[in-house]
């Protein structure tokens, strides 16, 4: 389990590189700290660079900036909040992201978007992945989560990622895009 007071492991790498994790964890603790999401199975389906800046694991960076984020945003002490990551695949940006886009496209009914669109951080900004979180019965999640991984479900996800990159829509980004990223949970 990860916490928001936990530091992402060093991995080899570089940021710039073009490798990516598509990544499933679930949220803990929410609904202690929070009435709305009580009795909820709340998961998230992400995209994070293989290497973050610093040399972090990029699932693990943005699991943690995750955390704090909705910590901060609901005035929770830090570490309260864990993570457990479920499952994750990596591949070039193209591959993960595109299996990324094809899960959030065919789950949106179990989508949390509403909840979770209003957090914001002290500045005002949305939390990094608002709209990626689900309440889906975790076994349910996985097997999404792995129905995403066939070849003809990433062809129809790269379709969404293309068109997103062609609209200027955030979220899918590509390789070496924001060198200047600060992107590292410490």
């Amino acid at each position: 389990m990860l916490k928001s007071t936990d530091t992402p492991n060093s991995i080899d790498g570089s940021p710039f590189d073009d490798f990516g994790f598509n990544y499933l964890w679930r949220l803990h603790g929410m609904g202690v700290h929070v009435p709305a999401f009580r009795g909820m199975c709340i998961i998230k389906n992400g995209f994070a660079k293989y290497c973050r800046s610093g040399g972090f694991s990029g699932v693990e960076s943005r699991i943690i900036e995750t955390l704090r984020n909705i910590e901060e945003c609901h005035g929770l002490p830090s570490g309260v909040l864990r993570a457990e990551l479920l499952a994750l695949t990596t591949g070039s940006f193209d591959e993960t992201l595109s299996s990324e886009q094809f899960f959030h496209k065919k789950n949106k009914s179990w989508r949390l978007a509403g909840l979770f669109r209003d957090l914001k951080l002290k500045n005002q900004k949305p939390v990094g992945g608002h709209s990626e979180f689900f309440n889906m019965p975790e076994k349910m999640a996985k097997a999404k989560f792995a129905n995403a991984q066939r070849q003809a479900n990433k062809k129809f996800g790269l379709e969404i990622v293309n068109w997103k990159r062609e609209k200027g829509i955030h979220g899918c980004p590509l390789p070496l895009e924001n060198p200047e990223e600060r992107g590292y949970a410490l």
